[in-house]
């Protein structure tokens, strides 16, 4: 997927297709079975409409899930269970972006996934859990943390909205309505 110069992303927002096999990638890949071709065929497919994050497929095919900013993330993910009661839950993943979000490249962070409900994170959990391979809990990360931020997203606009009308509606007060005090 293509994303240049939409007005529905942030300024910065311009990359190529949401998954992106390197140039480092070639040498594994030669050496790599059918199977692993085409799991990389189907992750491409599964992650052809995301917008803010995508996967690169680099060295040894190692996964990295790359926002449009600065945040960027690499194996190992370990999968911790949501709490009891808890529509969440997270993973454990290795800092590889910028440096100037307080992170530094190799630390261990844990990035939180949120779901609509307590059932949905344990299926979300249980679904993680029991992928074998990092390419595939990467495919399936970045399709949440994209999820994410397009709701994000969708909040900010709505937000922005909201203030245009109420911007429009002042103006229009102001035309109908305004003038200066009556001064004596």
């Amino acid at each position: 997927m293509q994303v240049n110069n939409n007005p529905q992303l942030p300024q910065a927002a311009s990359f190529g297709m949401a998954l992106k096999i390197t140039p480092a990638a070639r040498e594994a890949l030669e050496k790599a079975s059918m199977e692993t071709i085409q799991k990389l065929q189907k992750a491409g497919e599964e992650l052809k409409d995301t917008k803010y994050y995508h996967l690169e497929i680099g060295k040894d095919l190692t996964p990295r899930i790359d926002f449009w900013g600065a945040d960027a993330y690499i194996p190992a993910f370990k999968i911790n269970p949501p709490a009891k009661y808890d529509n969440s839950f997270s993973v454990d993943m290795v800092y590889d972006g910028a440096e100037t979000l307080g992170y530094k490249k190799g630390q261990k962070i844990g990035k939180l996934l949120e779901f609509v409900n307590e059932e949905a994170a344990k299926a979300g959990y249980e679904k993680l859990h029991n992928m074998h391979s990092d390419i595939d809990r990467a495919v399936e990360i970045t399709k949440l943390l994209d999820n994410k931020q397009l709701a994000i997203e969708k909040e900010r606009a709505a937000k922005r909205s909201e203030q245009e009308k109420i911007k429009a509606a002042v103006d229009k007060l102001f035309e109908m309505f305004g003038g200066n005090t009556h001064v004596k």
